[in-house]
């Protein structure tokens, strides 16, 4: 580890792979495109970054495009940060490659699930360097104390999916140890309850048919779930007086494998308000 920039023993046809030092341990990130403000695409907890593939190829045709896996994580070194991590912390190391990798401001910050939660707390804490907001189906602090409750209750010869998925939600989540990163939600959510408003930014929510999608839970509680999923996703209108929201309800949770045009599309028009916001588009 002699702090380099070394090109990534991946085999990516969207952009250039590079294995980033951010100090003793390297992240593997992706970028392609040219042209600011550079898009920053976030995971959440179930997948890699590859999963924005086809998000990345089409918005790199107006922008610098990044995608990183975090520590641990896809292509990235095999070895886990201090566990347990708050986003805060996970943030830190977000920061450190971006400055490692000469990667300036402005950016526009897209984020899927617990990528969400993420991207709004790095909103929060450097408004100066962001210029836009995507959130893609978006973890919300409150899911699991409102949703939880409302799953099905358990039966006999139910999904295993099914069984672990209401573990997690109903209490699981408070154990580091339940998410592969070591997550401390405990913490993070009292991180993401702090973020009331992020200005004047443009904002783009992407809501998803999460739990209208959801086969392992029977149809009789699907819509009811979809109704307070959705309430939670519109609650982030309230981050600024320039947030818009889009559904995607053909989609399931993951709408960069469903729906990829309808998260690029989002991505397009946010990097377009943010030009014109900073000088009729001529500033980039």
């Amino acid at each position: 580890m002699d702090g380099s920039i070394d090109e990534a023993k991946t085999d990516d046809t969207i952009g250039r792979g590079r294995m980033v030092d951010i100090g003793g341990r390297r992240l593997a990130v992706v970028s392609a495109g040219s042209g600011t403000p550079t898009v920053i695409l976030e995971t959440g907890l179930g997948a890699e970054s590859a999963e924005w593939a086809v998000v990345q190829k089409d918005v790199a045709a107006i922008a610098q495009v990044l995608r990183y896996d975090r520590a641990g994580r896809g292509a990235s070194d095999p070895v886990l940060a201090p566990v347990p991590r708050t986003a805060d912390e996970i943030l830190d190391d977000l920061r450190a490659l971006l400055r490692r990798a000469e990667i300036e401001p402005p950016y526009v910050l897209v984020g899927h699930s617990f990528g969400g939660l993420l991207m709004r707390l790095f909103a929060h804490h450097h408004p100066g360097d962001v210029a836009g907001l995507v959130l893609v189906d978006s973890m919300h602090e409150d899911q699991f104390d409102i949703l939880g409750p409302m799953l099905p209750p358990p039966a006999a010869g139910e999904p295993t999916e099914l069984t672990r998925f209401r573990q997690f939600w109903q209490g699981g989540w408070r154990d580091p140890a339940a998410t592969p990163e070591g997550i401390d939600f405990v913490k993070t959510i009292e991180q993401a309850r702090a973020v009331r408003s992020l200005g004047n930014i443009p904002v783009h929510i992407i809501i998803a048919g999460t739990f209208l999608n959801q086969s392992m839970i029977d149809d009789n509680w699907r819509s009811e779930l979809q109704g307070r999923w959705q309430e939670l996703q519109m609650d982030f209108l309230r981050l600024s007086p320039r947030a818009t929201n889009s559904f995607a309800l053909k989609s399931g949770h993951f709408v960069q494998r469903d729906m990829p045009h309808a998260v690029s599309d989002s991505i397009r028009a946010i990097v377009s308000a943010a030009r014109a916001q900073e000088g009729g588009g001529n500033s980039y």
